[in-house]
């Protein structure tokens, strides 16, 4: 099946038009593209589907002001570059409310504290302005018998980034690839405060091949070399819901 549901067709369109018209939009999902840092070689969509979604991304980056997605329970991102390796968008993953352990084979405590998300944003032009994470202790809620929400941190200030923009988290991601404290930091963030261990090696390789590269041969690539190398490419508005969580796009 080359586009079910006509899915493609659709986003295509919309993001055609939403260009012609002058507007930015968001594009928010559940299923994302590209692979789960906690396991490697673990691709959600179809092969063919993901690279649809990339090249639909490659084309109307200047339209599209963010990409919203969740599913894997857990705090990330996802990087987009254009031929010349610049980056032109990013795809946050939002921690879920609900604490959940996923029973993937091979995945050590990919398990979380509930998350909460808040985005800052300019009105005008929907660009992206910062992002605050909420989250629970759970053991704590527990042993205490109340929950009690607090900040877990805020983008700019954790990552020492301007802003929440394609180019900044660029900059992030370069510092976890090549620092093992930022690393640390993002890693314990990546489970909402749950999992504290210590990323190794074989982590880091996972975690940095999974947040710069959505195709598959990149990332395969990404996981064969070294992954600390720094990443390429240095160098009321519509508001559009892309469910493209079918289980016909997922790769079962």
């Amino acid at each position: 099946m080359a586009d079910p549901a006509q899915q493609f067709q659709w986003l295509e369109d919309v993001l055609s038009n939403a260009s012609r018209a002058g507007e930015k939009v968001y594009i928010i999902g559940h299923v994302p593209p590209g692979f789960f840092e906690k396991k490697g070689n673990k691709m959600w969509f179809r092969e063919g589907f993901n690279e649809k979604y990339l090249k639909v991304v490659q084309k109307h980056h200047r339209v599209i002001a963010g990409q919203f997605f969740g599913h894997n329970h857990l705090d990330s991102f996802r990087m987009f570059y254009d031929d010349a390796g610049a980056p032109i968008s990013v795809m946050f993953l939002t921690p879920g409310v609900t604490p959940w352990k996923t029973t993937l084979p091979g995945v050590v405590n990919g398990a979380n504290n509930p998350g909460i998300r808040v985005f800052e944003y300019d009105r005008d032009t929907l660009s992206l302005q910062d992002m605050m994470t909420y989250f629970m202790n759970l053991s704590q809620a527990n042993a205490q018998g109340t929950a009690r929400w607090e900040l877990e941190y805020q983008l700019t200030k954790a990552f020492t980034v301007p802003d929440a923009s394609a180019r900044s988290m660029h900059d992030v991601l370069g510092r976890i690839a090549s620092d093992q404290g930022t690393l640390q930091r993002y890693y314990v963030y990546n489970s909402v405060s749950l999992d504290t261990r210590a990323c190794d090696e074989i982590c880091r390789a996972e975690h940095v091949c999974a947040l710069r590269e959505v195709a598959l041969d990149p990332y395969t690539t990404c996981l064969r070399g070294p992954a600390a190398a720094p990443g390429p490419g240095l160098g009321l508005p519509l508001l559009l819901a892309a469910q493209l969580g079918l289980s016909a796009l997922l790769a079962w």
